[in-house]
């Protein structure tokens, strides 16, 4: 398994976490929900990031790790524990993202793979 499909599960999971995490740690209120939205959202990109044709989508977890760094600050969470969940998935989320990923292999190929003259020869 390569560091970066292991950085893609890392961060899949922690949005699993983030589902979970009110209920485990005992808060609610704004953080909650926040983590109950950003949750499977970064670990559905994470998740499906994990696919080499579909690796660059990491960087989608980007902009939400860093919103789940920021949100105590902004949105002003009362719990520490919200707190410490928030930016912990944060960082982790966003820093898997720099995890690269092996593309070494190509995909499709668009309409060329489609070959129109191939069609011709066989109707002929």
């Amino acid at each position: 398994m390569s560091a970066g499909l292991l950085a893609r599960l890392v961060a899949a999971a922690v949005g699993v976490w983030l589902i979970a995490a009110p209920a485990v740690l005992d808060y609610g209120g704004v953080a909650a929900d926040n983590d109950r939205i950003i949750g499977p959202i970064a670990g559905a990109f994470a998740f499906v990031a994990c696919w080499e044709v579909l690796a660059a989508l990491r960087w989608a977890t980007v902009p939400l790790g860093v919103w789940l760094i920021a949100a105590p600050a902004v949105l002003g969470y009362g719990a520490t524990a919200a707190w410490c969940s928030s930016l912990a998935s944060g960082v982790v989320i966003a820093g898997a993202a720099w995890i690269g990923q092996d593309t070494s292999g190509s995909f499709g190929g668009g309409w060329r793979s489609v070959r129109p003259a191939a069609w011709r020869s066989e109707a002929a």
